[in-house]
């Protein structure tokens, strides 16, 4: 394919490459019917917003822009910028986030309830000059208070970044396919406003699945007037989760390159997707705030490699200091990750706030805990990442006595009422998977809910012969009470019975037992168990207390435990040890 009529400048947007373009050359490729859409048809909808526009206010206006189709979005971005308007894109279309943002813009338009679309018959564009200086549009984040934040950018600061991009990853005419929302800063870059200008198509619609891309990619081969290959703009949830065949063979070689963005990608997430899709995958690090900062391929080491023109360094905590020509200010900005710099680039080592990336997606967990604690129940809360899921997020909740749930079915109930009030402000990849409803703060010796109360609190989604962890009041030497709770994949449950499952009396002990090794340093050999009793079953999702006593005997050590819930007595019953010494509560 040929280079576009006018090659990337420094000034890219400035310089409004789509209006100089010649009517006929490829603007888009509808992959699901593989055939090229052209310039002269993207130029008629830019002209048929534009006429709409105009009939509702003059230019200079402030716009909502929400839309799904990427060949839909740049028409109507294209058509802002030449009237002389700014776009103002929302993260996402929840209720609450549009209802934050309209009262503040002319008018919504695109995929939002109530907005405007552009006039049905094509139109002439009409073109006017674009001030660098000029804010092209303005975008919205959380800050580490949990406050929506507005992030404006510039046409300098854009093109900036788009001719940084350019030089490190030339498109040269090849198809973007995307699979991230162009909605956020990652996907408007690579998504819409690389290939527009730099000459190159860009996939009509977004790509969803693994078995779409590979159709798309093996169309690329015999579809008549195909583009050269293809890029593909992507983030880790979705090449995490890429199968072993996603690409037919018809697919093979026709992806260039991978970009990923949003969140880092493991090594073996990284090594899986380049093996899958035969394609170098190019990682981006950046923010909303930022722009892109550095970029790694970690078939070539782990560490990051600033973009062109960028400046990075670390202060004596490792702190991260950027200055970079995507900023509006010339000087050094502290920013809130940690690092650790080397001779070859520097590695990430966490957030310092909290702001979290969940499935790819920035996150204030200051903000959802807010939302949360809006609650009239809810006198506690805090939200966090789990270990070793990257993509899931727990929730410690202490709520009023009153408000505990002490069954499966009040559990649900109380998670869906939460869930279905975050659904106004979240979408549902950034919601909890995991809640823990605890009557005390679980805290450590610097009254902290530490790693360690965190560990226990969510350690039953590894072991599932394990009951949930809610707490531990110690109630003096060798008194202390734990309040435990039935998770539904207790192993122990399975044909125990079929009709409905309960908790065996014997699995029950073996708990009293390894609560008292735990908070009262029960050690010895076991002698006995006396007076068992087990008056009511224990059923999943039931909540219940565990009252131990350890007590010193002339025979060795004595436990005695009682576990009660809202039904009456479960068991209990006494261990005898041989020998052993009487722990402390903790």
């Amino acid at each position: 394919m040929p280079n576009p009529a006018r090659p990337l400048s420094d000034a890219p947007l400035t310089s409004q490459p789509w209006r100089h373009v010649a009517p006929s050359r490829m603007a888009a490729w509808d992959a699901a019917a593989g055939r090229p859409i052209a310039w002269a048809e993207l130029h008629g909808r830019i002209g048929a917003w534009q006429r709409r526009l105009d009939s509702l206010a003059a230019p200079g206006q402030q716009w909502l822009l929400h839309c799904r189709s990427p060949q839909d979005f740049a028409a109507a971005l294209i058509a802002l910028w030449a009237r002389g308007d700014s776009a103002v894109l929302p993260a996402d279309d929840r209720p609450e986030t549009l209802q934050t943002l309209s009262s503040r813009c002319r008018a919504a338009l695109g995929d939002i309830p109530g907005g405007l679309v552009a006039d049905p018959a094509p139109s002439p564009p009409r073109w006017g000059s674009v001030d660098p200086t000029r804010r092209a549009l303005s975008l919205y984040t959380s800050g580490s208070t949990g406050e929506s934040r507005r992030i404006d950018k510039t046409f300098a600061q854009l093109d900036a970044e788009l001719a940084a991009h350019a030089r490190l990853w030339p498109l040269e005419g090849r198809l973007v396919i995307s699979q991230v929302s162009h909605q956020h800063i990652y996907g408007l870059l690579f998504g819409i406003l690389r290939p527009l200008c730099e000459g190159a198509p860009l996939a009509s619609a977004a790509c969803r699945t693994p078995e779409t891309l590979g159709a798309w990619l093996g169309r690329l081969a015999d579809a008549p007037g195909a583009p050269p290959g293809a890029v593909l703009v992507s983030a880790p949830p979705p090449l995490e989760r890429l199968p072993e065949t996603a690409l037919p063979p018809a697919a093979a070689g026709r992806l260039a390159r991978v970009h990923s963005s949003g969140a880092p990608l493991s090594a073996a997430a990284s090594a899986h997707a380049r093996r899958v899709l035969c394609a170098p995958v190019e990682e981006v690090y950046g923010s909303s705030e930022t722009g892109g900062i550095a970029w790694r391929d970690q078939h070539r080491g782990e560490t990051w490699t600033p973009l062109p023109g960028v400046e990075v360094r670390a202060d004596d905590q490792g702190g991260l200091w950027l200055r970079s020509p995507f900023l509006e200010t010339d000087g050094w900005q502290p920013q809130a990750d940690r690092i650790a710099s080397g001779p070859a680039g520097f590695r990430l080592l966490g957030r310092a706030d909290r702001i979290v990336k969940v499935g790819g997606k920035r996150l204030s967990l200051t903000g959802m805990e807010r939302r949360l604690a809006r609650h009239p129940d809810v006198l506690r809360v805090h939200a966090l990442p789990l270990p070793g899921r990257p993509h899931r997020l727990g929730a410690v909740l202490q709520l009023a006595p009153s408000a505990l749930p002490w069954c499966r079915d009040a559990r649900r109930a109380r998670v869906a009422a939460l869930r279905d009030d975050l659904a106004a402000a979240y979408p549902a990849s950034l919601m909890p998977r995991h809640w823990r409803f605890v009557a005390t703060w679980p805290t450590n010796a610097q009254s902290k809910l530490g790693s360690a109360e965190v560990a226990r609190l969510f350690r039953d989604l590894d072991d599932p012969r394990r009951p949930r962890w809610l707490g531990v009041e110690a109630e003096g030497p060798g008194r202390c009470r734990v309040t435990l709770e039935v998770p539904e994949r207790l192993c122990y449950l399975a044909g125990h019975f079929p009709d409905q499952p309960v908790v065996p009396g014997v699995v029950l002990v073996q708990w009293a037992v390894a609560m008292a090794e735990e908070h009262l340093a029960l050690a010895g050999d076991f002698r006995d168990l006396a007076r068992l009793r087990f008056p009511q079953p224990l059923l999943p999702g039931e909540r219940a207390t565990l009252e131990l006593a350890l007590d010193a005997t002339p025979e060795g050590l004595r436990l005695a435990f009682t576990l009660t819930g809202r039904r009456g007595c479960h068991a209990r019953g006494r261990v005898r040890l041989a020998q052993g010494e009487v722990g402390h509560g903790g």
